[in-house]
């Protein structure tokens, strides 16, 4: 039986339960607007997941070179060789030991923790389970995630989420350390990381991105040390227009103001022009000598009218009505 429906009858926590449980193979694809998730399953394992919205797409291999883990410069030498081979560039990677398996596979965990977070709360939206496809047949990566695990994360983080979004309510800002010799704080490896990254100048947008430790954690680490006092909010700096996301157009926000303007035109021509002919008509009508044979005469003369492009004469009036 097919796996196929609309979100407000099944969540999403509740298709990748039923997912795990069943133990399938195959794709689960939601969509909710211009937002598209492909979710991979092994097995009811979970071996990978994509997240497009609108036109914006990131690859891995710019995540890996945004977040650090690889150089500008190495990764336009790998991008050579792909020229040069046609090597799936994260072949080059793996199997040119630019980085670890492990490296590798720490991200793309990050990765799959934050689609399941971004769908968790979706309330909207229809999916459909594609069994036996494959999310990604040409990676040499063999990624199995426990689906319960990442949902109880994913609910963990739910939960935590409006505390933290409340203390940190913008990803304009920029944080600077402060400098409290009192404090004797031990940090842990997260902590330092997101810590070495504030610098007066990065706002939290561009911290998320080059951390390498996906969204969630890095807003945990800031509302940590931004909770203990070892740094404060420096200024808010503008994210780029570019940037930020598309307003999606709305067709029947653009199609409605016009239905009405052009229902309201045709009302108003219709006006003008039935009042046009009224008093055309008014005017070479003749006096009738029975009050009860107004509204035949007006009738036949405007039928007349929009029949032969001209008002009747007297006598083809008569002719009618004198019978």
């Amino acid at each position: 039986m097919p796996l196929e429906g609309d979100l407000k009858s099944f969540n999403p926590p509740s298709l990748l339960q039923l997912i795990s449980q069943e133990r399938s193979t195959g794709v689960l694809r939601i969509k909710r607007k211009n937002e598209v998730v492909d979710i991979g399953f092994s097995e009811g394992l979970i071996t990978g997941a994509f997240f497009e919205r609108g036109d914006a797409v990131e690859r891995l291999e710019n995540y890996l070179v945004k977040s650090g883990y690889l150089k500008q410069n190495l990764f336009e030498m790998i991008r050579e060789i792909y020229q040069e081979t046609k090597r799936p560039i994260m072949n080059i990677i793996l199997e040119d030991k630019y980085l670890s398996i492990e490296d590798v596979e720490k991200v793309i965990r990050f990765k799959i923790q934050e689609v399941i977070d971004e769908i968790f709360s979706w309330q909207e939206g229809e999916f459909k389970f594609e069994a036996s496809s494959v999310i990604y047949p040409k990676s040499i990566l063999k990624i199995r995630l426990k689906t319960e695990s990442l949902i109880i994360e994913a609910a963990r983080r739910y939960d935590e989420w409006p505390k933290i979004v409340k203390a940190i309510d913008s990803l304009d800002l920029v944080y600077k350390k402060v400098d409290r010799p009192e404090l004797k704080l031990k940090l842990a490896d997260d902590e330092e990381r997101i810590l070495s990254l504030i610098d007066g100048q990065r706002n939290v947008d561009d911290i998320v991105g080059i951390s390498g430790l996906g969204k969630f954690y890095t807003y945990s680490c800031l509302y940590r040390l931004l909770s203990t006092g070892q740094v404060e909010v420096a200024f808010a700096k503008p994210i780029p227009k570019k940037l930020r996301p598309k307003r999606e157009f709305s067709l029947k926000k653009v199609v409605t103001p016009v239905l009405a303007i052009i229902i309201l035109a045709a009302l108003l021509v219709e006006y003008l022009v039935g009042n046009q002919v009224s008093k055309q008509l008014s005017a070479a009508m003749p006096i009738l000598p029975r009050e009860s044979e107004i509204r035949d005469y007006r009738d036949y003369q405007t039928i007349f009218f929009y029949k032969h492009n001209r008002l009747p004469s007297l006598g083809e009036v008569r002719a009618i009505f004198d019978k």
